[in-house]
């Protein structure tokens, strides 16, 4: 029988293994990733000693903060450009030109130099710089890849959930369409933390319903009580699809509802953790960060014990030193608990 207990770590863990099977493979077109690998994508090929890549080193930011309370834009600005100075391992380039306005130059990026001190931003309030960077239409996937943990933590309170999701998107993602598909990756995976499952019109119902309770905050980034019709077929289109017929490796890779489809259709397509999780990495495209957010959904579902013994092994291995992705879970869970009385 899978816990709770069980659900929630495997979706942290999930967002670990999506991220480090893809990342070797990611912008690989599917004809390419099936010459490479005719028995498919079977092993993590990522290397020891490398920093945490974006999508989960993002996603842990995300968890930290969601431990110690509502999400903050401006706190969240700031965790972003102290990671990019200190790390910044496969940053996007929305998130770059966001954090460069913010932070009045530049980050650093470190990756695997030494770290040194975080400059102080000296640039634009963070809400400003991620609206200019926005130019009306960028709606990367950057946010989708790292707002999971927040279903843990807002596990049973949907309203929670879709105002702290929105929160973590506007900080470099301010296209609503980055937003929505936060809410409702976030929704959907804590209905499988709960051992359940909405239908497309039940998850949409759902979504209006929590984002609206919260528009009097939301409003001033754009967001009102009803779904954009583009996020919206995208759910429709997703519950309709199959795992095999995945078209997610063309020029719109990046695009934030094309990666929202993807982990909602094998939310409700996969069979397995590693069934679910292998269709996705196997079909190309953006593989690192649809592998996260489909690692994070399916490991909601299926729990921890679901994921392959040897890919918890090895990003047991790769990650040896950092806080383990079980401790991460917990911290969110016990700060739930604690919110309720649990």
């Amino acid at each position: 029988m899978t816990t709770s207990n069980d659900r929630d770590r495997g979706l942290i863990e999930g967002i670990a293994v999506g991220n480090l099977l893809g990342i070797a493979i990611e912008g690989w077109p599917r004809d390419s990733v099936r010459r490479r690998y005719p028995n498919g994508v079977m092993e993590i090929e990522a290397s020891p000693g490398y920093p945490d890549d974006d999508d989960l080193a993002q996603a842990i930011i995300i968890a930290e903060a969601s431990v110690a309370g509502p999400l903050d834009v401006d706190d969240l600005g700031a965790r972003f450009w102290a990671w990019a100075e200190q790390n910044g391992l496969g940053m996007g380039i929305l998130t770059s030109d966001v954090l460069t306005l913010y932070g009045g130059s530049f980050p650093r990026r470190a990756g695997l130099s030494a770290g040194g001190a975080v400059r102080p931003p000296a640039g634009k309030p963070i809400e400003e710089a991620s609206h200019e960077a926005w130019s009306g239409n960028r709606a990367g996937n950057g946010a989708l890849m790292r707002c999971a943990p927040i279903a843990v933590r807002w596990r049973d309170a949907p309203s929670a959930i879709a105002r702290n999701s929105v929160v973590s998107a506007v900080p470099t993602h301010w296209d609503p369409r980055c937003g929505w598909s936060c809410v409702l990756l976030n929704l959907a995976a804590a209905e499988s933390l709960r051992a359940e499952t909405l239908s497309a019109d039940d998850l949409i119902a759902q979504s209006e319903q929590a984002v609206g309770a919260s528009t009097a905050e939301l409003s001033r980034y754009g967001y009102g009580a009803a779904m954009p019709e583009e996020v919206r077929a995208a759910v429709h289109r997703a519950a309709e699809e199959s795992l095999d017929a995945l078209e997610i490796d063309g020029g719109d890779m990046g695009y934030t509802l094309v990666t929202l489809r993807t982990a909602l259709t094998a939310w409700w397509r996969a069979e397995t953790f590693e069934e679910g999780l292998r269709a996705v990495i196997e079909a190309g495209g953006d593989t690192d960060t649809n592998g996260a957010a489909v690692g994070a959904i399916l490991g909601a579902r299926f729990g921890l014990q679901a994921i392959p013994t040897r890919w918890r092994d090895t990003v047991a291995h790769l990650r040896n030193g950092r806080q383990c992705t079980a401790a991460i879970a917990d911290s969110l869970a016990s700060a739930r608990e604690s919110a309720t009385g649990g």
